[in-house]
């Protein structure tokens, strides 16, 4: 009886493996990645054309491609800290990820935004809203799943869930403030843009510099990862 109820909880553990999810959400960040750079189109250089006018107008298109890479690099690492706390996943936890993925997918379409029409409220407006759609799935991920021990590698205590919230509520309130900059007409525009290219320089910057023991989520996660499998993550 007890070999019989070792394997079901065996298949039980498998049909909730977590590989498929970060398989696909891995597939997805690659493309979106990818997609940037489709809109870095070099325009024909004639005679009456200076390579300085040249880069001149490729400009806006190559800072909108900066801004969207780390933006996405800094979203796939935030992922990966989230999933190495998380060893199994369930129905609700796949359908979480997929809508924290759609958001993320339309990156590229936002910085085309950026790239052909600039500061133009509608577009920071846009590109905005598609970030504060990415933090606000990835916090609801993390609630989710911390409320949910036998989904983990194992319990995350109050303090650590609080911190894991914090973490995200940052980004979050600085999109907002962005996001409202871009409405209004009597201050420039540019400085939504700035503030979408600061997060993920924050984030990475927390990422160098900030002591282990001060950021007790990052440090779990590696924990968490090590206790699970007996391997630490790449």
């Amino acid at each position: 009886m007890a070999a019989i109820e070792e394997v079901e909880h065996r298949r039980y553990e498998r049909s909730l493996n977590r590989a498929r999810v970060l398989t696909l959400s891995d597939g997805v960040f690659a493309i979106a990645m990818t997609l940037l750079v489709l809109e870095l189109r070099v325009p024909e250089r004639t005679v009456t054309v200076t390579p300085v006018q040249v880069l001149r107008e490729i400009r806006p298109s190559f800072i909108a491609f900066l801004i969207s890479f780390f933006v996405i690099a800094s979203a796939w690492a935030n992922h990966r800290d989230l999933f190495e706390v998380i060893r199994l996943t369930d129905r609700n936890l796949v359908w979480l990820n997929v809508v924290y993925l759609l958001p993320l997918t339309m990156i590229p379409f936002g910085a085309a935004l950026l790239s052909r029409y600039g500061s133009d409220q509608v577009s920071l407006t846009i590109y905005g809203g598609l970030l504060l759609a990415i933090a606000l799935m990835r916090l609801v991920i993390w609630l989710y799943a911390t409320s949910r021990p036998h989904l983990l590698f194992e319990p995350v205590g109050r303090e650590l869930r609080r911190a894991g919230v914090l973490l995200v509520i940052v980004p979050i309130a600085l999109y907002l403030v962005a996001i409202a900059l871009a409405q209004v007409g009597n201050i420039p525009q540019e400085i939504s843009l700035v503030i979408y290219a600061l997060v993920p320089v924050l984030y990475f910057v927390t990422i160098i510099f900030t002591p282990p023991q001060l950021r007790p989520f990052l440090e779990h996660t590696r924990d968490s990862a090590v206790s699970g499998d007996g391997t630490r993550g790449d």
